[in-house]
């Protein structure tokens, strides 16, 4: 038995945090006065016949009367001693009644001060539980004279005390329920969205700081007046109402649980754009609103930026494409026009140079118009070829051995290449027979090798390396030339561009021979690219796709 008391003394302990915890949830401790409480203990004095009868929490190092009858002063007016004078702090250890006919004849009561100043002879305490079964003090009654309490008094009191406890247990849900309030009022207060309810005729409930701040008009002057005079424009009132009316006859809200635009207006009149969540719930059958709305003036302002920004680059696509259209349908009829007249100042150069008796003198001036018309010629024929490709031309592509078109090239350059003191080396690997149209492969070969001995100087070189790689064709071109500013080689394949170097030597060129050069290779879904070259000068790579026979096993 002894063992048992010990544990319950060490479960109930009065500075126990968990039932210190639910003795602060009920909010009484501070409290001013507690009515109900009251009418239970004058309600005790009467039925048992009690001078004193109390409702005592205990404290971690007091204990607290938050109801009081017959308490003599100065503790009535204290409302409170130190548990130096509480029985009631045993009714906590021990988590059960204790009722006591003489406390100055019991061995553990007999030095308490209560006997001395609070003048407690007969005592009846019994457990007040919290909800989830804390005792938090004591329902009691006090005599000042030894008493035996009969069976039906023990009940009486009982009785009351479980109506005490019910009374508790109600305080501490309403303390509960005013934290919560007062903490979703806290977000409601601080939240930067405008928060608005309304009940079931449109009035509002509810309206916060962002709400003022977004509206203007104050929660005192908002609360209780229609929401649709305070935020939403008058050509919408109508529509508004009507749509109140179809929610409290369906009990259903379209827009509940949506996120939709608005437009809102405020104190001044002004119009604005909001986004708003809402919700709708049902109270007492009847619809409830709560809606967070929120200014998207920026929003919008930013959107519509963005749409006429996006017209206005559709826009210039649009002319841009025009204006391209026009510059290829220019360049073919340039071309067209240009190559006929070509074509007759060649054939008269050829037939006046013909002549036998030609003096020198014009025969050398033929010899000029004859190279200035074939550059032309070039030009013309570069011009074509690019307006084709830009158009989409597609190519015959055809089972093709690189090599013979490679060694082909080599050979018609290297005449020219020896004419300025440049040396040609070609070294082609066994290659793989690759998708392709063989003229237009033949004009990059040329395109490439004829830059490469134009920029070299004499005594230079110029290798082209040819070699199967990754079921790629990579052919490879390298010269010591003239070579290209860093700078300059992300604008080398552009067309008309010409690099520093070349115009600064004053070395002929159109600047097209590149660009209609990849544009050939990358209608073979190749790739081209430049490269300062390990000796100097320039490095170009040609990686077009390959089949994976090789030309060995043709």
């Amino acid at each position: 038995m002894a063992d048992n008391v010990i544990q319950l003394r060490v479960q109930g302990r009065v500075d126990d945090p968990v039932r210190l915890q639910a003795l602060r949830a009920t909010g009484l401790l501070d409290a001013d006065s507690a009515t109900s409480l009251d009418r239970l203990t004058r309600l005790a004095t009467r039925l048992v016949k009690m001078p004193v009868a109390l409702v005592s929490l205990v404290d971690v190092d007091r204990q607290v009367f938050v109801s009081a009858v017959g308490l003599e002063e100065p503790w009535a007016s204290r409302g409170q001693t130190p548990l130096s004078h509480s029985f009631c702090q045993y009714v906590v250890t021990d988590q059960a009644p204790l009722v006591i006919t003489d406390a100055r004849a019991d061995g553990r009561l007999c030095g308490n001060l209560a006997i001395r100043d609070l003048n407690v002879i007969a005592y009846a305490g019994f457990p007040l539980h919290s909800p989830d079964g804390q005792v938090l003090g004591s329902f009691c009654a006090i005599d000042g004279r030894p008493r035996q309490w009969t069976e039906d008094e023990v009940e009486i009191l009982q009785d009351l005390a479980a109506n005490a406890e019910s009374e508790i247990a109600l305080y501490t849900a309403h303390g509960e329920l005013m934290l919560s309030s007062a903490r979703m009022q806290t977000v409601l207060d601080t939240t930067q969205d405008a928060f608005v309810s309304m009940d079931h005729a449109g009035l509002v409930t509810a309206w916060n700081d962002a709400a003022h701040r977004l509206f203007g008009w104050s929660a005192a002057e908002a609360m209780g007046r229609p929401a649709t005079e305070l935020m939403i424009p008058e050509r919408f009132h109508d529509a508004h109402r009507a749509g109140l009316e179809r929610v409290r006859q369906g009990g259903r809200s379209r827009l509940s649980g949506q996120r939709v635009e608005l437009i809102a207006t405020d104190r001044d009149n002004r119009e604005f754009p909001v986004e708003m969540t809402m919700q709708m719930a049902m109270e007492r059958d009847r619809p409830v609103f709560h809606a967070f709305l929120h200014d998207i003036t920026e929003r919008r302002r930013l959107a519509d930026q963005r749409e006429q920004l996006l017209e206005q680059e559709q826009l210039q696509v649009r002319q841009l494409r025009e204006l391209d259209k026009m510059k290829d349908d220019l360049v073919a009829v340039v071309s067209h026009e240009l190559r006929n007249p070509i074509g007759v100042i060649r054939g008269y150069t050829e037939l006046m140079a013909a002549d036998p008796d030609l003096p020198e003198v014009l025969r050398q001036d033929l010899t000029v118009i004859d190279h200035t018309s074939a550059r032309l010629t070039h030009l013309v024929d570069d011009l074509l070829d690019l307006a084709q490709l830009d158009a989409g031309k597609q190519f015959h592509l055809v089972p093709l051995d690189p090599g013979p078109l490679i060694q082909d090239a080599v050979r018609t350059h290297r005449i020219t290449a020896s004419a300025r003191q440049v040396t040609l080396i070609s070294e082609v690997e066994p290659l793989p027979v690759i998708p392709g149209e063989p003229r237009r492969l033949q004009q990059v070969l040329d395109n490439l090798l004829s830059n490469a001995v134009k920029y070299s100087l004499p005594g230079g070189t110029v290798t082209v390396t040819a070699r199967h790689h990754d079921d790629r064709f990579v052919l490879t071109i390298a010269d010591t030339g003239i070579g290209i500013p860093a700078e300059q080689y992300p604008h080398l394949f552009d067309r008309f561009f010409r690099a520093s170097t070349a115009t600064g030597l004053g070395i002929k060129g159109t600047g097209l021979g590149l660009a209609v050069t990849k544009a050939i290779v990358e209608a073979h879904d190749g790739t081209i690219s430049a490269e300062p070259g390990t000796d100097g000068g320039t490095r170009f790579i040609v990686s077009l796709p390959a089949r994976v026979q090789l030309t060995a096993e043709l």
